[in-house]
């Protein structure tokens, strides 16, 4: 999903302690601090020299140290030279934390510890394309930047919807960098975007008929910064929609909030209003998902109680759906920062617990803290008529590090709230995933897109180039192949899904978000469209 996940802030890192620094950690340390002309020559020195293995007795206390609030960190998320940096920010971050309830090894121990475990240079896999050229071709229109200026865009989200019962669907796009939530028309036929309201930034939009008066209305989650901060400037704004029909109101629902990454209207207590669930992303000390319950009295505005389900950060997307089928509305929660985790709560309207109507249910975690989750999507992946979970993993923004991890992930229902983990496909950057039948075969096929905003490390990820667009084929139930529709423009940290033009085949949009303030500024969003059905109509017609 979004750019909400830049700066994870490291926060594993927090329990890679500070205190009885050795000799080799001191010297790091007191060169890279004091910025000595020599510090270079020292890293370089320190980054190929033999480290022993540290005693059983040290391992222990390495291990229970880091181990403290999660999962040790996998030495192999970092190639051998970057450990030292690693564990000295750790220790940074711990100092700054005040804790004094664990006993620190020595940060020499520490660094010796996961640079012998770590290999030399990270090898990143190659995947396999398709060994066959895929039936779909697509035709791609980049729709111009109209805004004058310099800002460069940063598209969150995109949600195909009508305005209105009886209008003509539009692509709601908002730019979380501009602060702007437009309706764009496609295809355009020269019609520009219209302007629904400005934000601060706008990071996702849902649409849904808050007041019960027939109209549709959008509610928004709005960062509050487009840079990742720890602040209380969150919101959850209802653009309300006035009775022309023809403008939107922003009234905010809730405010004070970190960092707000998503919102999703249901009915969650079933009592015949609709209720929030937010995703407060946060950054490190702020974040949470709250439920925001509405105890307005029928035919009154819309009065809500917040109620906080979790209190950790790092929550990115939270979609509900019933997924034991008892009536009531549930949520699946991709929650990251040290957490990185599937997380299902489940419903217990009705209960005598009516405060925390959600207990929790872990479906998956991560096998480490540099997971980098970034979106998630349900979808019926494997057509049995209950909702799987895809999800993706390759957020870079943390540390500009990638790592092998990173693709697209299914977590497939096999009912009574099972699921069975499926790797689809590594991909530098994952940051997105989508699924529809592209090719008019029956089933589902699978789209991902990639988002490094920066320059990342380290450099041999660059050997070849790197897949911005990727299509995954379903040829037999379960069984995926991969088609690279794009290479080299990992700028895409959204995608949308629809049949836009109307034709009977989906075609898909990507946002551009990007930190390029150059002048030279890329489109906003590219549109592609897919003509495999008028290319099959033109066969015929010969």
């Amino acid at each position: 999903m979004t750019a909400v996940r830049m700066e994870r802030g490291r926060r594993w890192l927090i329990v890679i302690c500070v205190c009885l620094i050795g000799a080799i950690g001191w010297a790091v340390s007191w060169w890279q601090w004091s910025g000595a002309p020599r510090k270079s020559a020292l890293a370089n020195v320190l980054a190929n020299a033999p480290h022993a293995t540290p005693d059983p007795t040290m391992e222990s206390r390495i291990r229970a140290f880091c181990g403290d609030c999660h999962e040790v960190p996998q030495p192999g998320s970092f190639p051998r030279a970057q450990w030292h940096t690693e564990v000295r920010l750790g220790y940074e971050f711990y100092a700054r934390s005040g804790r004094t309830d664990l006993a620190p090894p020595p940060i020499s121990a520490t660094i010796q510890y996961f640079r012998s475990r770590a290999p030399r240079q990270l090898v990143f896999p190659e995947p396999v394309e398709a060994s066959s050229k895929w039936k779909v071709s697509f035709r791609v229109e980049k729709m111009p930047i109209r805004d004058a200026g310099k800002m460069a865009p940063a598209i969150a989200h995109m949600c195909w919807t009508r305005l209105q019962d009886g209008d003509d669907p539009v692509l709601v796009v908002t730019d979380m960098r501009r602060g702007t939530i437009v309706a764009t028309p496609l295809p355009s036929n020269g019609k520009p975007p219209r302007l629904l309201a400005r934000l601060m930034n706008p990071c996702h939009v849902e649409p849904c008929d808050l007041d019960g008066d027939g109209r549709r209305d959008f509610i928004v989650a709005d960062l509050g910064s487009y840079p990742p901060e720890d602040h209380h400037r969150g919101r959850v704004v209802w653009l309300r929609c006035r009775e022309d029909q023809d403008t939107y109101e922003p009234i905010v629902l809730a405010s004070g909030l970190g960092r707000v990454a998503d919102v999703r209207p249901a009915d969650f207590d079933s009592d015949g209003d609709i209720d929030i669930i937010a995703a407060v992303f946060g950054l490190n000390t702020t974040g949470q998902i709250l439920y925001l319950r509405n105890d307005s009295i029928r035919g009154q505005p819309p009065r809500f109680k917040q109620i906080t389900v979790d209190p950790r950060p790092g929550a990115i997307h939270v979609p509900p759906c019933d997924f034991n089928g008892d009536g009531h509305p549930d949520f699946v929660a991709l929650i990251s920062q040290e957490t990185e985790q599937v997380t299902l709560f489940m419903n217990s309207a009705g209960s005598t617990h009516r405060e925390t109507p959600f207990h929790m249910k872990t479906l998956w975690g991560a096998p480490d803290l540099t997971f980098g989750s970034s979106g998630l999507r349900l979808v019926d992946l494997d057509a049995d008529h209950d909702p799987d979970i895809l999800f993706t993993n390759g957020d870079t923004f943390d540390n500009s590090f990638v790592n092998p991890s990173h693709g697209v992930q299914w977590l497939e229902n096999k009912g009574n709230l099972k699921f069975v983990y499926h790797r689809l496909t590594d991909l530098t950057g994952a940051y997105a995933a989508t699924a529809g039948d592209l090719d008019g075969d029956g089933d589902l096929d699978v789209l991902a897109v990639t988002w490094l905003p920066v320059k990342v490390q380290p450099a041999n990820v660059y050997e070849r180039s790197l897949a911005s667009v990727v299509a995954l084929e379903q040829t037999e139930p379960g069984r995926f192949v991969r088609h690279t529709l794009e290479r080299d423009e990992t700028i895409h940290a959204v995608l949308e899904m629809a049949d836009f033009d109307g034709d009977g085949d989906l075609d898909f949009a990507v946002g551009c978000h990007t930190l390029d303030q150059s002048g030279n500024l890329p489109y906003w969003i590219a549109v592609w469209w897919n003509e495999s059905r008028a290319a099959t109509g033109a066969q015929k017609d010969r």
